[in-house]
C-alpha cells in the first residue's frame, strides 16, 4: 500500500498524476484491443454499458468527496471540474441557461494518441456519450447528453479547429 500520509504533497501528486495516464493509456489500449479481437461485442449493447457505469460510479465518488456541491448546472458543471476530463483534457464548460450546459473538449489527448498510432481518429461518439450520460445523469436523473459533434463526424464548417467535440447537457423537466 501507498504510504501517502508520509509523502509531501506534491510528491503524491506527481505519483497520483502518473497512474492517472497509465489508466487512462490501458483505458484506450482496453478498448483498441477489444474492437479488434471481438467486434461482435465492442459494438454490443452490454459494451456500451460498461461505459455509462464508470460514468455513474465516477460521479458516485466524487460526490464522496466534493464538499458542499451546488445545484444544477452549476453542480454538474463542480462535478467535471473533478473529473478524469480535466485531469487529462482542456475542458471549456459553458453555462448556457439555467438547465444547459455545453462541454467542449479542446485539442483532445486521445485524438492526438490515434493519429500518432496511424488511426484517423479515435471514435468517440458511442461510448463517449454513454460515459457522460451516466455521469451526469448521476448527478441528476433529469440529465441528458446530445452530442454536437465528435469524430468521425465531419466538421461544421462554423466549428473552431481546436474544439475535438462537443456535448450539450440539458437538465429536463419532468413530465
Amino acid at each position: 500500500m501507498l504510504e501517502i500520509e508520509k509523502w509531501e504533497k506534491d510528491y503524491v501528486y506527481r505519483v497520483m498524476q502518473a497512474l492517472l495516464y497509465s489508466f487512462n493509456y490501458m483505458w484506450f489500449l482496453m478498448e483498441d484491443w477489444a474492437r479488434e479481437n471481438c467486434p461482435e461485442k465492442a459494438g454490443s449493447e452490454s459494451f456500451d454499458q460498461l461505459s455509462q457505469d464508470f460514468g455513474a460510479y465516477q460521479a458516485k465518488r466524487l460526490g464522496k468527496t466534493i464538499e458542499a456541491p451546488a445545484e444544477g448546472v452549476e453542480k454538474m458543471i463542480q462535478f467535471v471540474r473533478h473529473s478524469h476530463w480535466c485531469v487529462f483534457e482542456d475542458i471549456e464548460l459553458t453555462k448556457l441557461s439555467e438547465t444547459e450546459l455545453r462541454m467542449r473538449t479542446r485539442n483532445c489527448t486521445a485524438q492526438k494518441a490515434a493519429r500518432r498510432w496511424g488511426m484517423p481518429y479515435y471514435d468517440c461518439s458511442r461510448g463517449g456519450h454513454r460515459l457522460r450520460q451516466g455521469f451526469y445523469a448521476h448527478i441528476n436523473p433529469a440529465a441528458r447528453v446530445t452530442r454536437v459533434y465528435t469524430p468521425p463526424d465531419e466538421r461544421p464548417a462554423d466549428f473552431p479547429q481546436e474544439v475535438s467535440c462537443e456535448w450539450r447537457i440539458t437538465i429536463q423537466d419532468s413530465p
